[in-house]
């Protein structure tokens, strides 16, 4: 079977050097942790792995001194920035930000998007969303910001300018953020009015954890009578890929395997970055047979029969993304949102580590996975059955669901 060998897959190896060797002759003889990011971190993302990453140094920049622009933001799928809070509410949520001290919102973002790491441009922009604080006062630092911005339903644009303030004092004169919801990586609600149960799934963690969740759930939507089932993956950036399947054997009606193909590279940099001295370096392709695939539980296993639809955004990434790959590819049911940030064909198992002067955090990923019969030449995240923003994706659902009444 052919393959693009991993790290050279995206990028050509001739650029990835260029910008190597360009970086290093650009560096002076002392440089901070914030330089040393600007100057690397676009060339890791070169490799087009969204597993395989320079993090932000955080700790290093954004302490309890440091002065900031009192705006907090959302950078959606199409490139514009929108008010999420501001200092004393000035700029009203929802509210477009159209330029900060002269810099128009695609220019930001055109500016960043070197910087994350990942496949597709929209999962990029999910990222982007994440980090736009630490980016632009990377990119664009100032100690006074003038905003321009056009509240929701006007015609004509509005300006601020703010005074970069202490976070403490910010966080004070503004307006408490949204909720970002519970702290669990997974739970579930049960409308029994409306005949739906919601499950809010942000992470993939702890085997046996979901293990016991599933069986609770699956028990109660039994016991209610529920024959909707809304699963919610828009802000589940993924985990352990074993939680999923944990789930999935409840719905699907075919046996399956998330990941039926996988090349592996272990050399002896990531033997010893994984601190395991009993594995042998390896390169070698991997590829399951059906008497391996996962099989549905049966009836008396309780087997759910219901309808079932998945909720997904461009942030879906990881095992978030083989999951909604599977679902779809299996039928389990409907999914509606965006197109996931994971592809179908993909990197993953990822090693992190530190850089042993800069203490930058680092993750690289030693594998590649061909998600359920994903095909090499068409590579692309899940696609929605219905394509809406992530934002409408739970009313839409609900409107599916009381149609089936």
């Amino acid at each position: 079977m052919a393959v693009k060998l991993l790290i050279f897959s995206t990028c050509r190896q001739a650029d990835f050097f260029r910008a190597v060797n360009t970086a290093i002759a650009s560096l002076p003889d002392s440089v901070s942790v914030m330089e040393l990011y600007h100057r690397t971190a676009p060339i890791v993302a070169m490799i087009g792995d969204g597993h395989t990453n320079l993090t932000f140094p955080y700790s290093k920049v954004f302490t309890k001194e440091l002065k900031r622009m009192p705006l907090w933001v959302d950078v959606l799928s199409d490139k514009s920035i929108v008010c999420r809070s501001s200092l004393d509410s000035i700029i009203p949520r929802g509210a477009k930000i159209l330029s900060i001290n002269g810099h128009t919102d695609t220019e930001m973002i055109d500016a960043m998007m070197p910087f994350v790491a990942g496949e597709r441009e929209h999962f990029k922009l999910s990222r982007i969303d994440s980090s736009f604080p630490a980016l632009r006062h990377m990119l664009f630092p100032a100690d006074t910001f003038e905003i321009s911005y056009l509240p929701e339903g006007a015609k004509n644009p509005l300006s601020v300018t703010y005074q970069a303030i202490s976070f403490d004092e910010a966080k004070r004169r503004s307006p408490a953020l949204p909720e970002s919801g519970s702290d669990n990586p997974y739970s579930f609600t049960i409308d029994k009015k409306n005949n739906v149960a919601i499950m809010d799934f942000r992470e993939f963690s702890d085997v046996g954890r979901m293990e016991s969740f599933a069986d609770s759930m699956f028990t109660a939507l039994r016991k209610n009578k529920i024959g909707n089932l809304i699963i919610d993956l828009r802000k589940n950036g993924g985990g352990n890929s074993s939680v999923g399947d944990r789930l999935l054997r409840y719905i699907t009606p075919e046996p399956y395997m998330q990941m039926d193909k996988a090349l592996v590279k272990i050399t002896p940099l990531t033997k010893k970055l994984m601190k395991a001295p009993d594995i042998v370096p390896t390169f070698m392709f991997w590829e399951a047979t059906p008497d391996q695939y996962i099989v549905p539980r049966t009836a008396d296993e309780g087997h759910y029969d219901g309808n079932v639809y998945l909720l997904t955004s461009n942030k879906t990434f990881s095992s978030a993304g083989s999951f909604a790959w599977a679902f779809k590819e299996c039928g389990m049911g409907t999914v509606i949102g965006e197109e996931t940030g994971g592809m179908n064909v993909c990197f993953g198992d990822v090693l992190s580590y530190r850089m042993p002067v800069s203490r930058l955090q680092c993750s690289v990923s030693f594998k590649r996975f061909w998600q359920f019969r994903a095909d090499e030449n068409d590579i692309h995240g899940t696609i929605p059955d219905i394509a809406v923003p992530a934002a409408k994706a739970m009313d839409t659902a609900l409107k599916l669901v009381k149609k089936s009444k």
